[in-house]
């Protein structure tokens, strides 16, 4: 029995990391999702609206990232800033709902969800403007 309560409670500590993890990139998540309801509308099957989903969540990653790559810090930080509002929304849902589950409505459960609204948003930035190498960014543009 001991053992259960163990393995649970590493289910729901991974199944949270998982969470914010994967609300960091709600804005390509949310904008693949979009096109392939989108397309599933105009009667085009199944097959081609969920790659056409996946080709435009893959390349709206890959514009941020570019962006972020290569543009002056201004300009970089508006590109942050337009991924990491849907991840604070997604962020701030996980975090709430988690937390609903052990606690009553009230302002804890909001504070809690404003947490993980920062948290998440937070990860979306930095994950954005971290170079994929690991090494610090060079503060020319195009540097490699």
């Amino acid at each position: 029995m001991t053992f259960m309560i163990i393995l649970g409670a590493v289910a729901a500590i991974y199944i949270a990391i998982l969470m914010f993890r994967l609300a960091s990139v709600a804005l390509p998540l949310y904008a693949g999702i979009g096109t392939t309801l989108y397309l599933i509308d105009r009667d085009l099957g199944y097959l081609v609206p969920i790659i056409a989903g996946l080709a435009v969540g893959a390349l709206v990653i890959g514009c941020g990232r570019a962006l972020c790559a290569f543009l002056p810090p201004l300009y970089r930080f508006v590109v942050m800033l337009v991924f990491a509002i849907p991840a604070g929304f997604a962020g701030y849902q996980a975090a709430r709902g988690f937390a609903g589950l052990g606690l009553a409505e009230g302002a804890m459960l909001e504070t809690l969800g404003i947490a993980g609204a920062l948290a998440a948003a937070a990860a979306a930035m930095r994950g954005l403007g971290a170079r994929q190498d690991g090494s610090p960014r060079e503060a020319t543009i195009g540097a490699v």
